[in-house]
């Protein structure tokens, strides 16, 4: 499923709206470019769950937690992996494997940015992410340009994003995800008539 999102506020309140639908526990899976929107979509996805800390990216620490709403917030940030060996890259992802089984199972939202470094993460001696294995949401923001999906990013909080247009590709991987995700959408077409 494909969503405009034109500027920041679009896509903060895609993040909001997700906030306000999920009940129970959600893993969601962020990608893109730098500056593409998605510690800008999270910003968003704390108000709908009613957090009172301000959101920031946690680019050098891994890991934000915030408590003060309906439900904890997790907020993970893989960048780091992509500037590490591998041999770095995979201690790095066994250590945060571990920190993540202490509440991926609970009642809890967990959103991780740059995602898509979780394949040099693999479980076990399969060759699959740990990702793979869980319900989750994916969520790939990309910017517009006017001949198509550009992937050159800006800073998440450079001010002329607002002019600009993202599409985020969203997609479900699970019963429980699939189903929040067919809410939100149809909210967000609602909200944008």
């Amino acid at each position: 499923m494909n969503l405009k999102l034109n500027g920041r506020q679009k896509t903060i309140l895609l993040g909001e709206l997700f906030g306000s639908y999920i009940k129970d526990s959600c893993v969601i899976a962020l990608e893109g470019p730098l500056g593409a929107g998605k510690t800008t979509f999270v910003k968003g996805l704390a108000q709908g769950l009613g957090v009172k800390e301000v959101v920031q990216s946690p680019t050098f620490t891994m890991l934000n937690e915030y408590h003060s709403g309906r439900l904890p917030l997790y907020h993970l940030d893989l960048y780091r992996l992509s500037e590490s060996s591998e041999s770095q890259a995979r201690a790095l992802g066994d250590q945060l494997v571990l920190e993540l089984e202490e509440f991926v199972y609970q009642r809890m939202v967990c959103v991780i940015e740059w995602s898509e470094l979780f394949k040099l993460i693999e479980t076990g001696s399969s060759h699959i992410s740990y990702l793979d294995e869980l319900d989750h949401l994916t969520i790939r923001f990309a910017y517009e340009s006017d001949d198509g999906i550009s992937s050159k990013g800006l800073d998440d909080e450079d001010e002329s994003e607002e002019d600009l247009s993202r599409t985020a590709f969203l997609s479900g991987c699970g019963a429980q995800s699939q189903a929040v995700l067919d809410q939100v959408a149809g909210k967000f077409a609602d909200v944008q008539k």
